[in-house]
């Protein structure tokens, strides 16, 4: 399927190729040896350990022995001839889209490689051919992520980057670029991909796999555009997820009752899946969240489902979606079916033919529409937007593209064909998806080899939703279940389906730690920040106080270093420490703009005085306590003597003690025989145990 070297199209097809087949011959020897040579050189050592503590007779040693040798002879022997096989020129396969069926079809077309390992529910089997020389894979992100996880990532029983594979690590043999396909010009097997940087590289093509996925719907209502939050990726889980705890916040430090209702009022659009699963998990997380708060936030808490259908659920039987309708409205949460939104402005929906309501909280889950790219390709799209194609997963008159995924549309075969109109295709759900990548690989191998390709023929399993913890909704053929049998349902098939198995581990650890430990309910990216006071306003710093005349006492020599204030006056806030009395020094003032002064910091501190304070203009001393006593001068030369008896006594202002005794303590010292002063606190003397003594043995 390649062209020749000398093709002007691609002047780089012949390096293109022979670079694969080098890479893929490395792949091949390292896979082999390191798979193979591992357990042939830990095997004997086993079987020695076992026999050397008595675990293995000497036949049984010897017969796992002998098997071991065979098994090495047989090793050496297609290392051997996968060293001098030469491989053959191959087609280049472009994957367009990194999503859930890119990233399947792309595991499991390098599993076809030179190689490549065989079976794996994502990879498939069939024989290895040299029919694929090299793989490129095209996506925006780096990494895939498993949406139907989102809603349990976004109420903290899963953590968010578990949902997501890297792309680089899951397809190690193949290319993958960072960029959004700009255009397909599928007559010259072209494509053109912007790049991250702003450039464009333009990439050639044998096969082409159109696997770009959907894109979010976008719902014609005024002012909705400015107030929904999106629910599509990682990011938008998270922010969804401060946004709603950051809500219970608000509400409970909020005094209007008004206000209160706004911010606890949260309303989903959209009652299919999507819908129901992130209005289930987080109406649940919102409940739990408010039993640490005061009792009157869980009380006013209201959520409200609005669906333009008739009916909620569409992708289930009518029966299992009114028992879905009823248990949702036991739990207190607004179901609204037939409901069209008019208005949403600042937050006020209005509904045609209904009431108002205002809300702060819209998350819009109505559907999705095919990725806009397909417009930008020259591929045959129905009337929905999607790649029409066969069975066999090939676009119609384009046998060399393939297509799966929810941006296909493949026929469903197990449903009669309508006399008019389109035929039925399936629905755009999981287990299509994984199941058309699959057989994407194989037709892909195929076609390159030249066998028959299979036609794509699955009838629709069932269906499984999470509704909040240990609740769901399951519909598996004639069985309809709710409940945490549902529930259970939902997580085995979702952890079934989660590709790669070190995802599927540290999800299922995920929900072991909160199971047991509760969901974490804590929100650190907060988007409701207390407001900066006004810049106009005038600063809260304290006005400096007014100059007063120092009062008559000794005074200090301003050489003889700094001292207290003299006793009997009260220094002011911000009063200078190396001064006498109340006077206040002259001291430069920062140059300081009015924002700065009006500011404060997280602590409450207005930025002014921190200013001031860190540049000499303001004092660092304090203003004490109003019930402390004035201060007192330094001790003079002399005051201590060698009798300590009148330390601490109260002698008056230029006594020079270290401190004023308390209030309850006599003004006079007593001797040990004096009568005791009584307690200020009950009019009784109050006696020690050595008095009672006394008293007893006179």
């Amino acid at each position: 399927m390649s062209s020749a070297p000398d093709d002007p199209l691609r002047p780089e097809a012949a390096e293109g190729s022979d670079s694969s087949d080098s890479s893929g011959g490395a792949w091949a020897t390292a896979d082999f040896v390191v798979g193979r040579g591992v357990l042939l050189v830990i095997g004997p050592i086993i079987v020695a350990l076992f026999w050397v503590f008595g675990a293995l007779p000497n036949w049984g040693a010897a017969a796992l022995g002998g098997f071991l040798c065979v098994v090495a002879v047989v090793f050496l022997a297609r290392l051997r001839s996968r060293e001098t096989g030469e491989g053959a020129e191959g087609a280049r396969v472009l994957v367009v889209g990194g999503g859930y069926a890119g990233l399947v079809a792309a595991r499991a077309l390098q599993a076809r490689l030179p190689g490549g390992t065989r079976g794996g529910r994502h990879l498939g089997a069939g024989t290895a051919t040299t029919g694929i020389a090299g793989i490129t894979v095209v996506d925006p992100q780096a990494h895939m992520t498993y949406q139907p996880f989102l809603p349990e990532a976004s109420a903290g029983a899963i953590e968010p980057r578990h949902l997501t594979v890297p792309l680089r690590r899951a397809l190690r043999r193949c290319d993958v670029i960072t960029g959004s396909v700009a255009a397909v010009d599928d007559a010259s097997r072209r494509a053109v991909v912007s790049l991250p940087d702003g450039g464009t590289r333009e990439i050639s093509y044998d096969v082409l796999v159109v696997a770009p996925g959907t894109a979010p719907r976008r719902l014609p209502i005024p002012g909705l555009e400015e107030r929904a939050l999106p629910f599509r990726s990682v990011t938008d889980a998270l922010a969804l997820r401060e946004h709603v705890l950051s809500r219970l916040d608000a509400a409970a430090s909020t005094t209007d009752p008004s206000e209160r209702r706004r911010l606890l009022t949260f309303t989903v659009i959209g009652g299919g899946f999507a819908g129901l699963e992130v209005l289930g998990e987080l109406e649940d997380m919102t409940r739990r969240a408010a039993k640490h708060q005061p009792g009157y936030v869980a009380e006013e808490i209201q959520w409200v489902l609005l669906e333009a259908a008739g009916r909620i659920m569409p992708e289930v039987s009518p029966a299992l979606a009114a028992r879905v309708h009823a248990q949702l409205l036991r739990r207190g949460i607004e179901v609204r079916v037939g409901a069209t939104i008019t208005s949403a402005h600042g937050g006020t929906v209005v509904l045609a033919g209904g009431p108002t309501f205002t809300t702060d909280t819209i998350v819009v889950a109505a559907g999705s529409v095919p990725n806009p790219l397909l417009e930008r390709t020259d591929l045959p799209l129905d009337s929905r937007g999607r790649v029409r194609c066969a069975t066999t997963l090939q676009v119609r008159d384009r046998a060399h593209v393939f297509t799966a995924g929810d941006c296909a549309a493949v026929p469903d075969v197990t449903v009669p064909v309508p006399r008019e109109g389109d035929p039925v295709t399936t629905a755009p759900t999981a287990q299509h998806a994984v199941r058309q990548a699959r057989l994407l690989a194989r037709n892909v191998d195929a076609f390159l080899a030249g066998r028959l390709l299979r036609g794509y023929r699955h009838k629709n399993s069932g269906a499984v939703a999470g509704l909040g913890r240990r609740r769901g909704a399951a519909q598996i053929g004639p069985l309809r279940m709710t409940g945490w049998p549902a529930f259970l349902l939902h997580r085995s098939y979702h952890l079934w389906a989660m590709p790669t198995a070190d995802r599927t581990v540290r999800i299922a650890l995920d929900w072991l730690v909160s199971g047991l430990l509760g969901r974490d309910l804590v929100a650190v990216g907060r988007r409701d920040a207390a407001p900066l006071p006004d810049t106009d306003a005038p600063p809260t710093v304290v006005p400096p106080a007014e100059v007063e005349e120092p009062v008559a006492g000794p005074q200090v020599p301003a050489s003889s270093g700094p001292s207290e204030p003299s006793t009997g006056a009260i220094p002011t806030w911000g009063a200078d420490p190396t001064a006498t009395g109340s006077q206040r020094t002259a001291t430069p003032t920062p140059d300081v703009t009015p924002a700065r002064a009006s500011a404060t910091d997280s602590q409450g501190i207005p930025a002014l005085q921190i200013a001031m304070t860190q540049s000499g203009g303001f004092e660092t001393i304090r203003e004490p306590h109003p019930s402390l006593p004035p201060f007192a001068e330094p001790f003079p030369a002399g005051s201590f003597s060698s009798d300590f008896s009148s330390f601490g006594a109260a002698s008056g202002p230029d006594s020079g003690s270290f401190r004023e005794p308390h209030p309850s303590f006599p003004s006079t010292p007593r001797g040990d025989d004096g009568p005791r002063a009584p307690y200020p606190s009950t009019s009784r003397p109050r006696h020690s145990l050595r008095d009672d003594h006394r008293s007893r043995s006179n």
